[in-house]
């Protein structure tokens, strides 16, 4: 049987990108369990957005510091969108500025609110995160344009799993530092960026 492992934690630490992380992760009541669970949606994303180049990332329900955007933005070259009804703004903007943080923007609202808005903008090969969403995934997915998601288990899985798509990838995730770390990859079928075949 697998066991827990720091790796994740390990691999954050030793990169300068740590300081500018641990701000807004170091306000967290289980500071280790966030980042992990936020950098194991990184990890299962990129071979799909090595494939997409230059995508954007929704991050659903991202908690009031943003802090899957934060670390994406960081760690990634896409252009990220944290979006959470309880978003703190001025935290979040003061972060933003003090680390002068490029792709990454955030919108103080439900995702539900949020769709119109989104799928208005310029079209670009898009990811989308489920870390702590408290929503149906399968949902948000049909209503919003994507290439690929991932989505982390917390309080719901009956309704945070999809079951409308088959996961590309799907399992535990032991460098996830949460009792519940069972995770699912998903590939747009209607894609026309990603051949699952070639992730």
């Amino acid at each position: 049987m697998p066991e827990p492992h720091s790796q994740y934690m390990d691999r954050l630490m030793r990169r300068e990108s740590f300081a500018a992380l641990w701000p807004l992760f170091a306000k967290a009541t289980q500071p280790a369990k966030e980042m992990t669970e936020s950098f194991s949606a990184l990890v299962h994303l990129r071979p799909s957005m090595k494939r997409l180049g230059s995508c954007r990332g929704i991050h659903v329900g991202d908690g009031a510091h943003a802090r899957t955007a934060a670390l994406f933005a960081l760690k990634s070259d896409s252009l990220n969108i944290s979006v959470d009804p309880i978003i703190n703004e001025g935290v979040v903007r003061s972060w933003q500025d003090e680390y002068q943080i490029e792709r990454f923007s955030w919108r103080r609202s439900r995702i539900q609110d949020a769709m119109a808005e989104l799928n208005a903008m310029a079209p670009k090969p898009t990811v989308v995160t489920f870390v702590h969403a408290h929503v149906n995934s399968d949902d948000v997915l049909s209503e919003i344009r994507w290439d690929a998601a991932f989505i982390l288990a917390c309080c719901s899985p009956s309704s945070q799993f999809t079951h409308r798509y088959t996961p590309h990838a799907h399992g535990k995730d032991w460098g996830v530092l949460s009792v519940e770390r069972r995770f699912q990859v998903l590939i747009n079928p209607d894609s026309d960026s990603l051949d699952p075949s070639q992730i």
